[in-house]
C-alpha cells in the first residue's frame, strides 16, 4: 500500500513539472494525457485492495498465503505503472515536436524550456521503466517459487488432430503431423523439462517435436521393452505461459508413433 502511494507521488511530480514550464502564452500543451495517467493510476490504487484480496495461485500449486499476497501486490503495482507509462511516453513525443517547432520558428527561449522539460520527463520515465522491470522480475520469481515440482497436462484435455484416445492413452499417431495440443495455464516464462510416459512396441516409434509459441524440442521415440517408460526429453523454453503446447509426430516408422500415457512439465528452477 505504501509503495503504491509512493509511486503515485512520484508520478504526481510530472504535472507540477509541466505546469511550471508553460509556453510564452501561458499554455502548457496536452496535459490531458498526463492527467489521464494520474487518474488511471489513482483508480487502480483504489481498486488495489480488492485485487489484493483475490488469491493468485499457479497451476497445481499448493496455496501459500504470504507469497500469494505478495504476488497480488506486485501485480497491482505493475498494472499501476503500465497504465501510467503509455500516456507519459505519448506526452514525451509531443514535447519533442514542440521543441523542434519552437526552434524552427526561432523561439529559442521556448525551445530551451521545452528541451529542459523533455529531459526531466525522460529522467522520470527512465526511473519508472526501471521500477517496472524490477517489479516484473520479482513477480516472475514469486510465480516460479509457487509452482509445484511437476505440472501434469491432462490427457483428456488435449486437442487432437490425427490422434485418438484409447484406454487413457493417446495413440493412432499414424502420419507425420499428427498432433496433441494443450493450453497452458498461466505458467511463468522460463525453462521446463518435458517428461513423457509412453509405451512403444517394436513395430512403433519414430520422432516427435514438442512446440510452444516460439521454441521447440526434438526427440526420438524408441521401443520400450519392459512396458511403459518415462523419458525426459530435455528443457523447453516457454515464452508464452498462456499459449498452446503441442506434441507433433515428425516421423512414424510404421503405423503408430507411440501410446502416450502422461505429459509432465518440470520447472527448471526446481
Amino acid at each position: 500500500m505504501n509503495t503504491g502511494l509512493a509511486m503515485l507521488a512520484g508520478m504526481a511530480r510530472i504535472p507540477k513539472l509541466l505546469d511550471s514550464h508553460p509556453d510564452r502564452h501561458g499554455f502548457c500543451p496536452n496535459l490531458s494525457s498526463v492527467n489521464l495517467a494520474l487518474l488511471s493510476g489513482f483508480c487502480l490504487w483504489l481498486g488495489g485492495l480488492a485485487l489484493l484480496a483475490v488469491p493468485t495461485t499457479m497451476p497445481g500449486a499448493e496455496p501459500d498465503p504470504k507469497r500469494t499476497l505478495d504476488l497480488a501486490r506486485l501485480s497491482f503495482q505493475r498494472n499501476l505503472l503500465e497504465v501510467s507509462l503509455a500516456p507519459l511516453k505519448k506526452h514525451l513525443s509531443e514535447l519533442i515536436l514542440l521543441e523542434k517547432s519552437r526552434a524552427e520558428t526561432r523561439d529559442y527561449t521556448g525551445a530551451i524550456e521545452a528541451r529542459d522539460l523533455r529531459k526531466r520527463l525522460e529522467t522520470e520515465l527512465e526511473r519508472l521503466d526501471k521500477e517496472l522491470l524490477l517489479l516484473q522480475t520479482r513477480e516472475q520469481s514469486i510465480k516460479a517459487s509457487l509452482l509445484p515440482d511437476r505440472i501434469r497436462l491432462p490427457i483428456e484435455a488435449a486437442k487432437l488432430s490425427g490422434v485418438r484416445r484409447d484406454g487413457g492413452a493417446l495413440t493412432g499417431w499414424a502420419k507425420p503431423g499428427a498432433t496433441a495440443e494443450w493450453k497452458l495455464g498461466n505458467l511463468p516464462p522460463g525453462g521446463y523439462e518435458v517428461v513423457l510416459r509412453y509405451r512403444c512396441t517394436p513395430l512403433e516409434g519414430g520422432a516427435l517435436a514438442v512446440q510452444e509459441a516460439r521454441f521447440s524440442l526434438m526427440a526420438d521415440v524408441e521401443t520400450t521393452l519392459k512396458g511403459p517408460q518415462e523419458k525426459n526429453l530435455g528443457t523447453l523454453k516457454i515464452t508464452d505461459g498462456t499459449g498452446p503446447l503441442k506434441i507433433r509426430a515428425r516421423t512414424v516408422l510404421k503405423d503408430n508413433l507411440m501410446q502416450l500415457l502422461a505429459v509432465e512439465l518440470v520447472p527448471a528452477s526446481k
